[in-house]
């Protein structure tokens, strides 16, 4: 049996409401004897499986909004508007469980290590949302989705050098690849005679951030539940980019209906459906599993952006895109 085999078997059965709320929650369903984790698998995959399809529609969000919006104020936006949801899901979460909530608040008190992680984590992902923004404007919807998604690579290189892990050849066989596909896009960005190098260049430094911080968020998810760590990251990030916005006297606020809906589908589709669903699969998979599955997304905004955008994918591209997966794969599920 494979690895991403093994964190995907389901460990028994139970029952499915208590579970999700208890996950949900950010409890060990072990705390509870009534409760067993199995349901909370299948749920946590089919999450798993609406994020993906979230953030694609993301992209699309992300070209709307771009049209009339700087990359500061579609991240504001969309940040704002996902705290405040976020808040008002701890909010009712508070009035309808008062002494459960306190109690779990009790016991998972933050240290000053959690509020630094949770800072870094919201200046990551600030930073990713406002260059993702950019790179939507200087390059193609699939060639900065298949960038942005060389996240695993990153995640994996990312616990090597800080935690010292050792890797299989296989691994670096993979890297190797990926990295020949990337430079394969280049080699046609160049010839093309465009600016979008640009744009796949910001696209990888998301790739990065975003990288940093799932590993944050899967260390902080085994303690807090999801709509807290949700709520603090978005309202982070929205303060950092505040401060930008106004020094450049830029609006802060959607110039016309079209783009108020894009920013409104960013924060509550991608941000709340997409992310905070990421969020809380990481209870119950790994970074490696969650980073395998999103790999598919390239592919859905390629998809998606050939039907809205009429972008196109020429035969390079596409046999790059191939040659990057199939390496980011080969690295991650070793």
């Amino acid at each position: 049996m494979s690895n991403l085999e093994q964190e995907l078997e389901p460990q028994g059965a139970g029952s499915t409401e208590s579970s999700v709320s208890l996950e949900w929650q950010g409890v060990e369903a072990a705390d509870s004897p009534t409760v067993d984790p199995a349901p909370a698998d299948w749920l946590a995959a089919a999450a798993l499986g609406f994020a993906l399809f979230s953030i694609s529609i993301g992209s699309l969000f992300f070209v709307a909004a771009g049209r009339e919006m700087s990359p500061n104020a579609i991240a504001l936006n969309r940040l704002a508007i996902a705290a405040i949801a976020f808040a008002g899901l701890n909010g009712i979460q508070a009035l309808r469980q008062p002494a459960f909530t306190a109690e779990l608040l009790e016991k998972n008190k933050p240290k000053a290590s959690d509020w630094l992680l949770l800072f870094g984590g919201g200046v990551c992902f600030a930073l990713s949302l406002v260059l993702l923004a950019w790179a939507f404007t200087q390059t193609s919807v699939a060639k900065a989705s298949l960038f942005t998604h060389m996240m695993p690579l990153f995640t994996t290189l990312g616990a090597w050098l800080v935690l010292g892990r050792r890797f299989s050849k296989r691994f670096l066989i993979g890297m190797m690849v990926a990295v020949i596909g990337a430079i394969a896009i280049g080699i046609d960005d160049f010839g093309g005679g465009d600016n979008s190098l640009w744009g796949d260049a910001a696209a990888l430094g998301v790739a990065l951030l975003f990288a940093t911080e799932i590993l944050i968020m899967e260390h902080l998810r085994s303690r807090f539940a999801v709509p807290l760590l949700a709520m603090g990251e978005c309202a982070i990030g929205s303060l950092l980019v505040l401060p930008t916005l106004l020094l450049q006297g830029e609006s802060l606020l959607p110039p016309s209906g079209t783009s108020a809906a894009a920013v409104v589908g960013l924060a509550l589709v991608t941000q709340m459906g997409g992310h905070g669903l990421i969020t809380y699969s990481l209870k119950r998979f790994s970074a490696g599993v969650v980073s395998v599955v999103l790999l598919a997304v390239p592919i859905i905004s390629a998809v998606m952006a050939l039907v809205a955008f009429s972008q196109t994918i020429s035969l390079v591209d596409a046999i790059a895109f191939a040659i990057v997966l199939a390496g980011i794969y080969l690295a991650i599920t070793d």
